[in-house]
């Protein structure tokens, strides 16, 4: 604690003697970190609340923002009151019952959505493919659709909601945009915040196809399975496009529970590490050419840009690469209250837009990791540096382990299954992880243009793809390992 901090050799406090230098950015960029946490938190109560519940919520904060609001006016030069604190309060109120508000006017239109009133029954829609699909141990696919007509003929009610279809024949490989009619049942939410799931009774008539923005994910994926498939023997055919795309149709059931039982699930998921390795690696590249701060931000931006065209922009994805890029910059420089003020945007964004995704484990996951990383991932790697371990081994123990433990409480508190063994899993596949998704990123972008270079670069994954299943499979088989459930009929 006594020790000198990082604090910016550039910053220069303007204010003298009465602000260290380099600290009052710090402090301003974190005054919207509060505010997001109480739109977080209001968000998170009213979500499953019923809408007058929500609703009610909203109309204590607001009122609770004008007393702030009011008092942060009235304070006098002698009054010993922080006009900026009240400042940040009625900010965190205001902001609390924007996201109470729109949760309750969610909820309401959820209730009013005729898929509710016919939980249980069949009927016929029509909906628009929203992402790719993937694999569940029963068998079969879950496909995420926008389902905007419910219903045929005269019954027929137009009303959008976001849904899962489980489904067997005729759905997989639907490219995103793929507007399609198919009978279902209306099965039940699992949770009242959640609206009802479908299992789809027929294959999928299409009535359009998608537009280039699925397509050429679309074509991508399937080039990268080809290519794999020439360059790969074994579990390492399949798991190269888990990692690199979230593509888990040529893993086998076995391996994908190793995976979850030795807590290594995530990386089969498109997250922000996915893009910070790859950026990373784009920017390593263009310092390593010479390029200035400029044009390593440019070529930081192209990679990102590229990465999200080439594993297509589902809303996972999107925030995989909002939540990869904060944490990538805040790894590239000493200041963190930029990047944290970037991330708490991000969650404030989501939440007003989409506050059940907001609330959901998957960005609640990364939003932790990120934080961690902001805040902890450097001083961690300066602690752990020794003479004998050099710098971005320590960089990446430190961003493991940080990650790791941040994320940790989300899973148990998901119901996530993780055992005692998961950390050292995580820390000693740490080294694979990035020579996977960089190389195979590369394979994926090259596939469609040349296949035979992009066979070169998946053939040299072939090594750290039998090292992660190795360790997967060893921790899964330790004791204590939890095993998944066996899948039920149909």
């Amino acid at each position: 604690m006594s020790g000198p901090r990082p604090p910016g050799p550039q910053g220069s406090g303007a204010g003298g003697e009465r602000v260290p230098p380099g600290r009052l950015p710090a402090v301003r960029d974190l005054r919207l970190v509060l505010p997001t946490l109480a739109l977080f938190a209001a968000t998170a109560v009213a979500v499953g609340a019923r809408p007058s519940t929500g609703a009610a919520l909203g109309v204590v904060l607001a009122s609770s923002a004008v007393v702030a609001a009011t008092w942060s006016v009235g304070v006098g030069a002698r009054d010993r009151v922080d006009r900026a604190a009240l400042g940040v309060l009625a900010m965190a109120c205001a902001l609390g019952a924007v996201g109470a508000g729109v949760q309750a006017a969610r909820s309401h239109a959820l209730a009013a959505h005729p898929l509710v009133s016919l939980v249980g029954a069949r009927t016929g829609v029509e909906a628009v493919v929203t992402g790719f699909d993937r694999p569940v141990r029963s068998g079969g696919v879950m496909v995420p659709v926008r389902v905007e007509v419910t219903g045929s003929g005269e019954s027929a009610r137009a009303a959008r909601l976001d849904v899962v279809v489980l489904a067997r024949e005729g759905w997989r490989g639907l490219p995103p945009g793929t507007r399609v009619r198919a009978s279902v049942a209306v099965l039940d939410p699992l949770t009242p915040a959640d609206p009802p799931g479908l299992r789809a009774l027929t294959p999928p008539r299409v009535v359009e196809g998608p537009g280039i923005s699925g397509r050429g994910p679309a074509a991508v994926r399937e080039r990268l399975r080809s290519v794999a498939d020439r360059a790969l023997e074994g579990e390492a055919v399949g798991l190269l496009p888990s990692v690199v795309l979230g593509d888990e149709g040529g893993v086998s059931t076995e391996t994908r529970d190793e995976f979850r039982s030795a807590g290594l699930a995530h990386l089969t998921a498109v997250s922000g590490a996915n893009t910070t390795y790859v950026v990373g690696a784009v920017l390593l590249a263009a310092a390593a050419l010479g390029a200035g701060r400029r044009g390593r931000v440019a070529a930081a931006a192209v990679a990102l840009a590229g990465f999200v065209a080439v594993v297509g922009p589902e809303p996972a994805v999107l925030r995989a690469a909002g939540t990869g890029a904060i944490g990538l910059a805040a790894l590239s420089t000493h200041r963190q209250g930029r990047p944290l003020a970037a991330l708490a945007g991000v969650v404030l964004l989501v939440a007003l837009l989409d506050p059940v995704t907001a609330t959901g484990a998957g960005f609640l996951l990364s939003v932790s990791a990120t934080a961690a990383l902001v805040l902890a991932a450097r001083p961690v790697a300066v602690r752990i540096c020794r003479p004998w371990m050099p710098g971005p081994v320590a960089d990446v123990l430190a961003v493991c382990v940080v990650a790791h433990v941040a994320t940790l409480p989300v899973v148990v508190a998901a119901g996530l299954g993780t055992g005692p063994w998961s950390l050292p899993a995580n820390l000693a596949v740490a080294p694979a992880v990035p020579v996977v998704t960089v190389l195979g990123t590369a394979a994926a972008a090259l596939g469609p243009v040349w296949e035979g270079g992009a066979v070169l670069l998946a053939a040299a994954c072939a090594p750290a793809l039998w090292w992660l299943d190795t360790v997967a499979g060893i921790v899964a088989a330790l004791p204590g390992s939890p095993h998944p459930a066996p899948p039920g009929p149909g």
